[in-house]
């Protein structure tokens, strides 16, 4: 339970929400979208800080080559570089003058000189931009006839590059027959764990193993100070992990707050943890 905003993220286990006031917003401008493919995880932090550094960005996401090669199988959109990286990045910003899509073109190249971008592409029209997306967007139905094990969790920005070096590591050494597919919101800290079923495995045995996995998993977010859940709640599935990112104290007050909400226990019972 986050104290400051009590509702936010209590998936319902803390009452009901009768009435929401909405603001609205501006309506955005034209928002060009760059694709950056890069070689290595370490290097999309420091295109995220140079971004950051000269425009007031949108959106920052990335996706791995393997996470891209499932995407073009399936759908028929172009590649945004030749080069094959590692790794994208796709970020996205409101072109509010000429000289934002100067700055941005200029934060581009000194990424290149630097050595951090490999190559890369900015969209011209919204068309183009829409096919940009979709090649983060289309991810999760690209694999979803593989069976995917799926794991949303959360680290600090910095702590990013060493998380996903553990876990390669690990499936690597001990599970060599997974293929991982890495996207995420890295902005935030959101990441994506996808591991596909191979062929070879019923869905019964590869539920199973991936169960060993887990745990493991989540050790190494533990370590450095993560979250199980980023954005997908907790709900059913994790509620037994939730000890590697809230203490036993923390727990006993996030249950304590449940019974004065909720003496009853009829809210979303069964969620989050066991009353």
């Amino acid at each position: 339970y986050d104290l400051r905003h009590l509702f936010t993220g209590s998936e319902g286990t803390l009452g009901i929400i009768a009435e929401a006031t909405i603001q609205l917003t501006k309506i955005p401008q034209d928002s060009p979208v760059l694709v950056l493919g890069v070689d290595s995880f370490k290097a999309i932090l420091n295109v995220l800080e140079a971004f950051q550094n000269n425009l007031q960005i949108s959106a920052f996401e990335f996706f791995s080559e393997q996470a891209l090669q499932k995407v073009l199988a399936r759908h028929a959109l172009q590649r945004p570089c030749d080069a094959g990286p590692n790794y994208y990045c796709l970020i996205e910003f409101e072109a509010i003058s000429e000289q934002t899509i100067n700055d941005a073109m200029q934060t581009f190249e000194a990424c290149v000189e630097s050595g951090w971008v490999i190559d890369g592409v900015m969209s011209q029209n919204q068309t183009q931009a829409n096919n940009l997306w979709r090649l983060r967007e289309d991810i999760s139905e690209s694999i979803s006839h593989f069976t995917p094990y799926k794991n949303d969790i959360s680290v600090t920005v910095s702590q990013m590059p060493t998380f996903i070096e553990k876990v390669d590591q690990l499936v690597a050494q001990q599970y060599p027959d997974f293929e991982i597919i890495w996207f995420g919101h890295i902005g935030d800290g959101n990441l994506h764990l996808n591991i596909l079923k191979p062929e070879a495995l019923s869905t019964e045995q590869f539920t199973q193993r991936c169960g060993e996995v887990s745990p493991r998993v989540f050790e190494f977010v533990e370590q450095l100070g993560g979250s199980i859940s980023a954005e997908h709640g907790v709900g059913l599935l994790k509620k037994e992990y939730l000890h590697f990112s809230r203490s036993e104290e923390e727990i006993a007050v996030m249950k304590s707050i449940k019974t004065i909400f909720d003496p009853k226990g009829i809210m979303n019972p069964g969620k989050l943890f066991d009353a």
